[in-house]
């Protein structure tokens, strides 16, 4: 991310702020996952022609991607013209408009052109997007002719619903969109004038949204819109040409449906800001009954059930029954807005300070690593000289602080803003590639105890993750053992199973994390697969625990061959009570202080 240094000027004493450089172009790329994807794109950007006379840059937005999106653009930044910079910017919100956002933001360019990360531009896009900006100033935006790359099968009747997957074939040559037509482009191979984006389009779109599952679509129609009504001129240049990759699961009637009803949903808003205020007492009704209308005729051609209807009818009845309810739906989230906004105001200066953190945290690679090392208390001098203690460590996540002599920032300074802005998943992931990255280049002979959140637990993708990190890196799962919070455990404990379950095939340790005197710790500790359980500082205090309390820990615990440790041990006071209630494994900073992530051994 660009950071602006401020100078004094001695003659004058004044602050010197530089200024901003300017360009030609921007182009923007927003991505969610995209490492498989964003690669097409940046070669096809390398290969634009007539490039001599423009100045432009590359923006990828990573809109917090749990893949290796952000290895793959430092690894084309490595070998990238210097002429045209490959910029990259972690953004922290999800939902493409916050990402779109934040590529205006952050552009250096007059024109900021906006490519998917599965949109193929042509060779002459670039130089189309700028010689269309030239020959008509009064454009403030200015879409492409899109055409479909489409790897499955397309259902009958695709060409009625192909504009909702960005599908744009309006003929060979430039036209104006009317406000009239209620016809506007979409975000994919979009080009915008930037000071037509940031002095029309709010910040926040009403219409943002978390995905599909939000319910909510159409907020690069709610941006186009501003433009539009704030006096700009909004156009299709038939010559900037897009290729949009569409694989085959989007080709399913499964998906058309939920994407029809997502835009259906959406319909009121984009009505209601494309209406004139003294209209809206009369068309709103009218909409409505229309709505009704052509919904009742759709029922009677083609029956109620269902499950009668084929892709392209299930997706018109789709797109009409959410059209129908979007008022009510789009009354009920301005509604909930109000009072989260209302909820969120005592609390947003400091979300927002930690949110900026983290966002330079993960462009910055300011996220650090330390271990702490589970201890062992007890004697070396076992029945059978074959056994040994095997070093254990935990790894604890730190965010380093801007100037060097500060120390790290503890996770719970950050986990409550982590957890509000959905990254807990990505901070899970890069916890996860650090590790694989750090032991995959020595042959370690410790075991390394790896927190995970919900988010992660509940995320089918993560172990797909975890095996490509582990196969990619030659680490053993062996040496892994993962960390889990007796709460989440007991709260979904069929979830937590079949997760285990999963890990301990895998060959890695399960570790129970800051167990407590719960009563339903009998019932999980029967039916997962636990290698050790970590009692909580307050599990171990008196007068919480007693004797008897303690001795049924340890028979559990030797019946199901399972390890005890005792954790915040954090006093000398601390250390001589675990020795005192015979545990043999402890941890806290008067055993261990935690230490830079490192391997405990090095190749031969």
């Amino acid at each position: 991310m660009m950071t602006v240094d401020y100078q004094l000027n001695k003659a004058t004493e004044s602050l010197v702020v530089p200024q901003r450089p300017c360009l030609d172009i921007s182009v923007v790329i927003p991505t969610y996952n995209g490492a498989d994807r964003v690669p097409q794109v940046l070669d096809q950007l390398k290969q634009q022609s007539g490039m001599d006379v423009i100045t432009w840059e590359v923006i990828v937005c990573d809109n917090n991607s749990c893949d290796r999106t952000a290895d793959i653009v430092e690894n084309y930044q490595q070998t990238w013209p210097t002429k045209y910079p490959l910029r990259y910017c972690f953004v922290a919100e999800q939902g493409a408009a916050f990402a779109r956002q934040r590529g205006v933001m952050e552009a250096h360019g007059h024109i900021v052109a906006f490519l998917d990360d599965d949109n193929i531009p042509a060779q002459d896009w670039l130089w189309n997007v700028h010689h269309f900006s030239q020959a008509y100033p009064q454009a403030g935006a200015f879409g492409s002719q899109i055409h479909g790359d489409f790897q499955g099968v397309l259902p009958e009747g695709f060409e009625h619903i192909a504009c909702f997957l960005a599908i744009v074939e309006r003929g060979n040559k430039p036209h104006l969109y009317s406000p009239k037509s209620k016809i506007l482009p979409p975000a994919a191979g979009l080009a915008v004038r930037r000071t037509a984006w940031l002095n029309a389009v709010p910040e926040r779109l009403f219409l943002n949204h978390k995905g599909k599952s939000a319910g909510l679509a159409s907020e690069d129609l709610e941006a186009m819109l501003h433009i539009q009504k704030a006096g700009w001129e909004v156009w299709y240049n038939s010559d900037m040409v897009v290729t949009h990759q569409i694989p085959g699961q989007r080709l399913q009637q499964d998906y058309l449906v939920t994407l029809l009803r997502c835009v259906g949903l959406s319909r009121f808003y984009i009505r209601w800001l494309g209406t004139k205020e003294w209209q809206r007492f009369f068309k709103v009704p009218a909409y409505i009954a229309n709505d009704l209308r052509k919904l009742a005729i759709h029922y009677l051609k083609t029956g109620p059930r269902q499950t009668n209807l084929n892709t392209l009818a299930a997706c018109e009845r789709s797109l009409l029954t959410s059209t129908v309810v979007s008022p009510t739906f789009l009354l009920r989230k301005a509604y909930q807005d109000f009072w989260q906004n209302r909820l969120d105001n005592s609390q947003l200066p400091e979300r927002q300070r930690w949110l900026k953190r983290l966002t330079d945290a993960f462009e910055n690679r300011q996220l650090e690593l330390y271990q702490q090392e589970v201890a062992f208390l007890g004697t070396l001098a076992m029945p059978d000289s074959n056994k040994v203690v095997i070093p254990q460590f935990e790894i604890l996540l730190r965010l380093r602080q801007a100037l060097p002599d500060q120390p790290p920032v503890s996770p719970m300074s950050f986990f409550p803003t982590a957890e509000r802005y959905g990254l807990m998943r990505t901070l899970d992931r890069r916890v996860v590639q650090q590790v694989c990255e750090t032991i995959g280049k020595t042959a370690s002979n410790a075991v390394y105890s790896i927190n995970l959140s919900k988010a992660s637990i509940c995320d089918p993708s993560f172990l797909d993750f975890l095996e490509e990190q582990l196969q990619r890196n030659q680490v053993s799962p062996e040496i892994l053992a993962f960390e889990i919070s007796e709460s989440f455990v007991i709260n979904t404990l069929t979830k937590a199973k079949s997760f285990l379950a999963w890990l301990k095939s895998l060959g890695s340790q399960i570790v129970i994390d800051e167990v407590t005197h719960s009563v339903d710790a009998a019932t999980y500790i029967h039916q997962l697969p636990i290698d050790c359980l970590k009692l909580s500082k307050t599990a171990i205090a008196p007068p919480q625990i007693s004797e008897a309390y303690l001795s049924e820990w340890v028979n559990v615990s030797q019946k199901k061959n399972i390890q005890l440790v005792a954790k915040g041990v954090e006093t000398y006071a601390a250390l001589e009570q675990v020795k005192a209630l015979g545990l043999q494994y402890a941890q806290g900073y008067q055993l261990s202080k935690p230490s830079p992530l490192v391997s405990s051994q090095p190749h031969e």
